[in-house]
């Protein structure tokens, strides 16, 4: 692959097209992307774990080139994504550097470089996101164009034009089924858990649970596998299959820290990549950018950061890294301010040096929420029961963290032991940090500056909320039927805004119609469910979708608000943001672990929801 050494990333190339026989036969090959979403290492059978079902994964590792080395180049989906398609590290991306943010047109991704070389380029359910790109000027989704069943599409695509595939899961990101894991044969007292979890049987629960979409991956790979098969291409297709990022866990997805960026990674493509091999040295999945360039026989835009694959997949050595550079910035909107937690670290075999740059800030957001973690039960148990088990599990988590931490990867594999401090480390320290300032002046990273905000200032992209649903039977409203006043004047400040309102109450209309008057006079519902069965998710479910329809938008454009674990359940179900009202940190521990985007005691908690949404 050749390069022009310019840093400019807006160069969209001519592409050149691969040759083809005499016969008009593809001979280029077809690229295909397996992507997990929060699948984390070692979390395969072949980094020696016996209890996950990552067969699938096992099978392309035993029939290509297994990666014991191979890092996110961000911890977390959005950025990791953006990083996969341009091929570029992600505090060059500007506002995509950011979950939830905008995907500026201006970045130049494989699929369009391919498609224009003649590949029908696709992706299948999660593409690049979250975030918005339509309004920065792409017609479709930076991964191709969306197919609603891959494998279908792959069997009647035409045989003639090579393909590339975009398969972006859902699995195993959260939320979980509760207790799923262990009803489908993995029992948590048999799991291993890391020391950034503390040993209580929520916390191996949860982890069931994550095994259990691990294998929901593999399922669908399968599908996706086999018609390559039926349909005769996969003996001439280039397929990876790994993750985005770690898995979502306290201390691992959206940290810098080697559960948040270290990744699974097999790739099979035969009569390349020599079967049951093995590559122990460094790359990062950017380095899949350049890969499928070269592969595809076609030259990539100017001033990537990724470095082909194709020598270490051929067997040599010198096309893995020395070192890995991670970045991280905003995760969710879980700070006041909207202010992200940025970090940068630099990965060699022996350290981990990581920076955070702004150590003031909480680095999993407002206590006990912490937002910058995934919901479920560990985070729950970890956050109200913070007193049961050592206090150094939790610090780690989401105490405040120092502005440099360092690692000796080889006494310390699990990054536990800070040795910044440690008089014997004063060299390797200064050694990494030089690394790390010398990589951020030479690509531009905006954060060399110590006053720079440019990143936290970028809008925190979500789709605006239209409606709000008000669950009457909680604790919105007190024992006498009147709604808290710090709740009725959000809403009649909603309504003045034009969202449109909805209520559900098992209260008889009457009622109810007493509650709107004493407490929200003046508002006026779109629609007001009465005498709904406060025990029946389905039933509230199919309110939820009946509510969504009827407005043609998003569940991610509609919010509820209420206070028990039936409204959320029915909220995950039809794809609605649950916000929880609590009242207790039981309450509170509840709404988490059934997946409450939102946890709120008081105004305060209301407003900063409202804000964000």
């Amino acid at each position: 692959m050749t390069k022009s050494g310019k840093s400019s990333l807006i160069l969209i190339p001519l592409a050149c097209l691969a040759a083809q026989n005499m016969h008009g036969q593809q001979t280029r090959p077809n690229i295909v992307l397996l992507l997990a979403d929060d699948w984390g290492f070692p979390h395969a059978a072949p980094y020696g774990d016996r209890v996950v079902d990552s067969r699938v994964f096992d099978s392309v590792a035993a029939e290509g080139m297994l990666f014991t080395k191979a890092y996110s180049a961000a911890p977390h989906s959005s950025p990791s994504r953006a990083c996969i398609l341009t091929g570029c590290y992600a505090h060059r991306l500007g506002e995509a550097c950011n979950l939830n943010s905008y995907f500026p047109r201006e970045l130049t991704v494989y699929p369009e470089v391919l498609e224009k070389a003649g590949y029908l380029t696709v992706y299948w359910h999660k593409g690049w996101g979250p975030g918005v790109f339509s309004q920065t000027g792409w017609e479709h989704n930076p991964a191709g164009h969306e197919v609603q069943n891959l494998a279908e599409w792959i069997e009647q695509a035409p045989a003639d034009k090579p393909i590339c595939a975009w398969m972006g899961s859902r699995r195993p990101h959260r939320p979980y089924s509760v207790g799923s894991g262990e009803e489908h044969g993995f029992c948590p007292d048999s799991l291993k858990l890391c020391p950034d979890l503390p040993d209580a049987p929520d916390v191996r629960t949860d982890v069931a649970d994550y095994y259990y979409n691990i294998q929901l991956f593999q399922e669908e790979c399968e599908e996706v596998i086999e018609a390559l098969r039926k349909s005769g291409r996969l003996e001439n297709t280039l397929l990876v299959m790994t993750s985005d990022n770690g898995y979502s866990f306290p201390r691992a997805k959206s940290n810098l820290y080697d559960l948040g960026c270290h990744i699974p990674l097999a790739i099979r493509w035969p009569g390349v990549v020599e079967a049951g091999s093995v590559c122990d040295g460094f790359v990062s999945l950017m380095d899949l950018t350049a890969t499928f360039y070269e592969a595809a026989g076609v030259k990539g835009p100017s001033g990537m950061d990724s470095r082909s694959m194709i020598p270490v997949l051929k067997g040599k050595r010198d096309g893995t890294r020395k070192e890995l550079y991670l970045d991280r910035e905003r995760h969710t909107n879980t700070r006041p301010g909207g202010y992200g937690y940025p970090m940068r670290a630099v990965v060699t075999k022996d350290y981990h040096y990581i920076e955070n740059l702004h150590p003031e800030r909480l680095p999993a957001g407002v206590d006990p929420v912490f937002g910058d973690t995934g919901n479920g039960p560990a985070k729950a148990y970890m956050s109200f029961h913070r007193d049961e088990y050592p206090s150094e599990i939790f610090e780690r988590a989401f105490g405040l963290r120092p502005a440099r931490e360092l690692y000796d990867v080889r006494n310390d594999p699990d990054r536990i032991i800070n040795v910044a401090e440690s008089p014997d480390y004063q060299a390797i320290g200064k050694k990494m940090a030089r690394k790390l300032h010398r990589l951020m002046r030479r690509t531009g990273d905006p954060r060399i500056d110590p006053e720079d905000m440019s990143f936290d200032e970028y809008p925190y992209v979500r789709k605006a909320m239209k409606a709000l649903v008000l669950d009457m039977d909680g604790t919105l409203a007190d024992a006498k039927g009147n709604v808290h006043l710090w709740v009725s004047e959000k809403v009649k400040e909603l309504y003045s805004r034009g969202i449109k309102l909805y209520l559900i109450s098992s209260k008889n209309e009457e009622a109810v119609k007493e509650v709107v008057r004493k407490s929200l006079e003046g508002v006026e519902f779109a629609k007001v469910y009465a005498d709904v069965d406060a025990s029946d998710v389905g039933a509230y479910s199919l309110i939820l979708s009946e509510i969504v329809k009827g407005l043609g938008v998003t569940g991610r454009e509609v919010t509820h608000l209420g206070d028990d674990e039936r409204g959320v359940l029915a909220c995950k179900k039809v794809g609605v943001i649950p916000a929880g009202v609590t009242w207790g940190e039981l309450d509170a521990q509840q709404m988490l672990i059934a997946g409450a985007s939102y946890v709120l005691s008081d105004e305060e908690d209301l407003a900063l929801c409202m804000d964000f949404l």
